[in-house]
Order: C-alpha cells, then sequence, then structure tokens
C-alpha cells in the first residue's frame, strides 16, 4: 500500500512538472519595491508576482524573474512601499461620489453663522417656491462662540422653501420655519422617542433637532426619481475617487435594499472594481429574520467584489451634537444641564436584532459612541448570545469612541470587534473636554492602545464624507493623534496611540477580519487576491507629516490596475 501511494505521488509530481513545463506559466504582474506584507510577523519582502486574480509569490528579486515573461506588466517601484490595499471598515461611499449640488446643498464653507444665512438665502434664490434645499456641513465648533444656530434669520430669507441641513456628523440638523411647519413641529410637540427637539426660552423650537428629531422632518422629503444609471454613476465616482487615495475595498456603513440592487447591477455589469461589504440598514420594525435572510448575500457575482452579512443599526447619537449616551451628563449644554445623550431604539430592538442576526448567520454593527451607547449594547449582546450561542459572529461596536476600560474586557469576553474611525478623534479632540470633562476624556476616550493591549484588533475606517476618504490621513491621525499642523504637541492622550504598524494593519488585515475576508485578503500572500497599493513614499519610515502627502502611485484590485498617476 505504501509502495502504491508513493507510485501515485510520483506519477502525479511528474505530471505537474510535465503540465508546467508545457503551458510555462508567466505572471500577468510583476511589482518590484519594499514589499510591507502584513502577514502575521509583518515581513518585508523585495517583489511580488500575479496571475490572473491571485497572488502567486511573494519573496526575493531573483526568485520573481521566472515568473516574467512577454505578457508579464512589470511595476518598479524602486524603496517605494507596496502594501496591501487598504479598506475603510466604516463609510458612506454613495455621498463621496454624489456631488450633483443639485442634490446635496453644502454650507462647509461658511465660517459663522451669518455666512451659512448668505449661502442659503442666494441657494433659495435659484429655488421655485416649495422645492426642498436639503445638504450640510455646518458645524458650529468651527464659529466664533460656538453656539447652536437658531431658525428665525434663516427663515427670513426662505419663506418659501423648507430647509434641512445636516450639521458635521450626520446625527442632527438645522431646519427652518417651513420645515418645521411641514413637520408639525411646534412648541407643544413634545420629543420623540430617541431624540430633542431644541427650544428657545418661549418653548419654540430653535430649528436644531437630534436623533430621531430629525426623521421626524426627513420623512417629509420628496422622494428620489433618478434611473439606476444615476446612481450607479455615483457609485463609480466614489470607487474612482476612493482608488486615487489608496482604497481597494470599503464597508459601506449603512443601506437600504435599493442601494443594494444598484451595487449587485454594477457587478452584473462589470463596473464595480472595489470590494464592497454591505451594512443592511436596520429596518426598526417587522419580521427581522426574514429581512435579514432575503438581503443576505455572500460573494455575489464571484470573486469576494460584494457581500451583504452584517446590519447597520444606530443606537446613540454624536458628540458634536451631545447625543452620544452617557450615563453623566453634558457639562455644556446650556439648553439641558441634565442631558446624558439619546439612544435611538430601545434596547430591548438591539437584543431582538442581535438574537435574529444569530439566527440568520448576520452580523449586528450598531453605532454605539459615548459609554453609556457602549455599555448598553455590549449586555443586549451578552444576553443574546447566551441564548443564542455563535462562536464566530463578530458582532461590531461602530465608532467605540468613549469606551471604558471595564467594557474593553466585555468586548473581549464576547468577540466584539471596535470599529474606530482615527479622524474622528482628531476632530473632536478640540470639544471633547468642554463635553464629558477631563477624566472621562482621559480614562476613555478613542482608547486605541488599551483596546489593543487587551487583545482587540480595531478595524480602521473614516466615516467619510464626514471626514476625509484619504486612508493615510486616518494612518497619520493614529499614530499621532494630532491635528495637521502637529497640534497637540506629544498628540492628545498619547499613550493611546497606535504603532505604525497597527495603523496599517487596522486598514488592511484587521479591516479584512471585520468583513470575514481575512483568509482571501488583507495581506500580501500566496494564494490571496491581490489587491495592493504602490505608495511614493515608505510610511513606515518617513515623519508623520510627510504620511499627509504621501501619495498613491498605483492601485491594484483583483490584479488589476484601476488606478495610476502616471
Amino acid at each position: 500500500m505504501i509502495k502504491s501511494i508513493a507510485q501515485f505521488a510520483f506519477c502525479g509530481c511528474l505530471f505537474l512538472f510535465f503540465i508546467s513545463c508545457s503551458t510555462n506559466p508567466k505572471a500577468d504582474l510583476v511589482i518590484y519595491g519594499k514589499v510591507a506584507t502584513v502577514d502575521e510577523n509583518f515581513s518585508i519582502a523585495q517583489a511580488i508576482a500575479v496571475k490572473d486574480n491571485k497572488i502567486v509569490y511573494v519573496g526575493d528579486k531573483q526568485g520573481v524573474d521566472t515568473w516574467i515573461g512577454k505578457p508579464t506588466q512589470v511595476i518598479d517601484a524602486g524603496n517605494q512601499l507596496v502594501m496591501p490595499g487598504m479598506h475603510d471598515a466604516h463609510c458612506h461611499p454613495f455621498n463621496l461620489g454624489n456631488d450633483d449640488e443639485g442634490d446635496w446643498f453644502s454650507v462647509s464653507n461658511a465660517h459663522n453663522f451669518d455666512e451659512m444665512v448668505a449661502l442659503i438665502a442666494e441657494k433659495a434664490k435659484k429655488m421655485k417656491p416649495g422645492e426642498w434645499i436639503i445638504g450640510g456641513g455646518w458645524n458650529q465648533e468651527k464659529w466664533p462662540g460656538r453656539k447652536l444656530p437658531i431658525h428665525d434669520a434663516v427663515s427670513a430669507v426662505t419663506p418659501n422653501n423648507p430647509l434641512f441641513l445636516y450639521r458635521h456628523g450626520g446625527n442632527s440638523a438645522f431646519v427652518n420655519a417651513k420645515a418645521l411647519e411641514i413637520a408639525g413641529i411646534t412648541k407643544d410637540t413634545p420629543d420623540p422617542f430617541g431624540g430633542k427637539i431644541y427650544r428657545k426660552p418661549n418653548g419654540e423650537p430653535t430649528g436644531f433637532l437630534t436623533n430621531m428629531g430629525n426623521n421626524m422632518v426627513h420623512k417629509h422629503f420628496p422622494k428620489e426619481d433618478h434611473p439606476v444609471k444615476w446612481y450607479t454613476d455615483r457609485y463609480d465616482m466614489a470607487q474612482k475617487i476612493a482608488h486615487q487615495a489608496g482604497l481597494t475595498g470599503w464597508t459601506d456603513a449603512g443601506i437600504y435594499p435599493d442601494h443594494i440592487a444598484y451595487y449587485k447591477t454594477m457587478v452584473d455589469e462589470g463596473m464595480l472594481k472595489i470590494r464592497s461589504n454591505i451594512m443592511l440598514q436596520n429596518p426598526r420594525e417587522g419580521n427581522l429574520e426574514e429581512h435579514f435572510r432575503a438581503q443576505r448575500v455572500l460573494n455575489y457575482g464571484g470573486e469576494e467584489m460584494m457581500q451583504v452579512r452584517s446590519i447597520k443599526m444606530y443606537y446613540d447619537g454624536a458628540l458634536g451634537s451631545r447625543g452620544a449616551a452617557f450615563f453623566e451628563p453634558y457639562l455644556d449644554d446650556p439648553m439641558n444641564p441634565d442631558n446624558r445623550g439619546n439612544t435611538e431604539v430601545p434596547i430591548e430592538h438591539v437584543y431582538e436584532v442581535a438574537k435574529a442576526a444569530l439566527k440568520t448567520g448576520m452580523q449586528v454593527c450598531p453605532h454605539a459612541l459615548g459609554i453609556r451607547g457602549n455599555s448598553e449594547v455590549l449586555e443586549a449582546f451578552e444576553r443574546a448570545l447566551k441564548e443564542n450561542p455563535v462562536e464566530d459572529h463578530r458582532f461590531r461596536s461602530e465608532h467605540a469612541e468613549v469606551v471604558r476600560e471595564v467594557d474593553i474586557q466585555k468586548m473581549v469576553e464576547l468577540g466584539i470587534i471596535p470599529s474606530v474611525q482615527p479622524t474622528h478623534c482628531t476632530s473632536d479632540m478640540v470639544f471633547i473636554a468642554d463635553r464629558i470633562g477631563e477624566k472621562r476624556s482621559e480614562e476613555s476616550g478613542s482608547p486605541w492602545r488599551k483596546m489593543i493591549d487587551a487583545g482587540l484588533e480595531p478595524a480602521n475606517g473614516s466615516d467619510f464624507t464626514i471626514e476625509s476618504h484619504k486612508p493615510l490621513w486616518g494612518i497619520y491621525a493614529a499614530i499621532t493623534r494630532q491635528d495637521h499642523t502637529g497640534w497637540p504637541e506629544g498628540g492628545w492622550y498619547g499613550d493611546q496611540r497606535m504603532t505604525r504598524e497597527e495603523a496599517i494593519r487596522g486598514y488592511t488585515i484587521w479591516a479584512a477580519k471585520a468583513a470575514f475576508w481575512e483568509n482571501v485578503l488583507g495581506s500580501i500572500e500566496v494564494g490571496k487576491l491581490a489587491d495592493i497599493v504602490v505608495l511614493d513614499s515608505d510610511i513606515l519610515e518617513c515623519t508623520p507629516k510627510e504620511i499627509l502627502s504621501t501619495e498613491v502611485l498605483y492601485t491594484i484590485v483583483n490584479g488589476e490596475v484601476v488606478y495610476s498617476k502616471q
């Protein structure tokens, strides 16, 4: 028996030898450079070979030569860095591609409230009576005095047009008198569950609404009426912008079935060129199990280009709008000194979603930003997991921005993945101490070092277009905890910084793992899909400031060059 097995093995080797000699396989693509593989040891290699859409060689320059033939494209990056393609673990791609002013009115260039009023007045002159002005981008934290807006001056220049402007962050909005009228919001309207109507001293609404308060107006928006191509064109624009920044994949953090259908159309038509892990927006009502099963998609169209296997939930709000949930009050809310933030749905609903997800093979990804938001979500997860134990569920906490050490340990025990956005930290650091005080900020603010030391592997993202879509800017923020001027010296609670290797892992292998893709993506190893970027600077060795100006030379998805600077 042993002899026959040996003979079989010998014949098999001869067969493979003759096949390889007769076909003389050559690589489609060879890349020379300083290759950061991001494997288990963060090994550095000199060359990569790609055949079809997979990596077939990683090693030294001499070893790759046998893979080069007449059809082989060769990229010689010299000493420049070659690394796995980067994946944004939490973002909103449609917004990145939708730059049509007719559909979105940006006021982000306003330096104060008066400038915003002037921009709105000019916009209103171009609108027909009754047309909605929908947009956003304002941030009172960047205005002198840092006061929230009151609608009177805006309403005076928009008497015939309802206005809805998201605050930076998207969890709150500013509306005018016409929008309040359409929504039926008056001084007698009670705050909705999970939201707040800010009011003047006389009880009349100011026009500022948070969380579910937004929805009271949002539900009155006119329905969009665009052909499918209008949507796919915007996703296509978004992926081109993302490729230029070195993104080969993204996690779309919450869309409804109609937009999932647009992704499928792009796959069917060969348009989708970015690895797309999609979160289904939580429906909040109806038969959850039935809905999750109907929308779950694995490897649509092949080559792991698209999947829907997770659910996005909104639980609490944002720090900027004082909606993130805490056990203790905010310290700087002039309207409500006992404000402890909002939760958009009852905690029982989080449990019901988690239970349904565990039964249908779905991953739950709640927006949980504040201390109370994260703590309560973890309690709901723990209850669901005890009743429906699933070992590899990979539930996540989206944002996980202010988290206590006790809850970090709970994340470890339950197998929860923190999905963090480093640039949120460096945006919010200018006001977070005003919101929650130095003690809570120091103990729990973006505690990445505590998370990683505890054994967690944070998946890095940006939440674009709330922040920049550039992952290199996220890596800079993760390793410095500073703004682009280098402030504050030493970083905002700099002991919580990531190392360069950890920041890169967060945008590659850890982001892949958060999407169940770590066996096929996230590192440069033989057998994995060829998602690769080539940079014009070695971000492992250059100064932190130089990372900000580093440019992408090539972006490669599935072995195909989808972006080249040349």
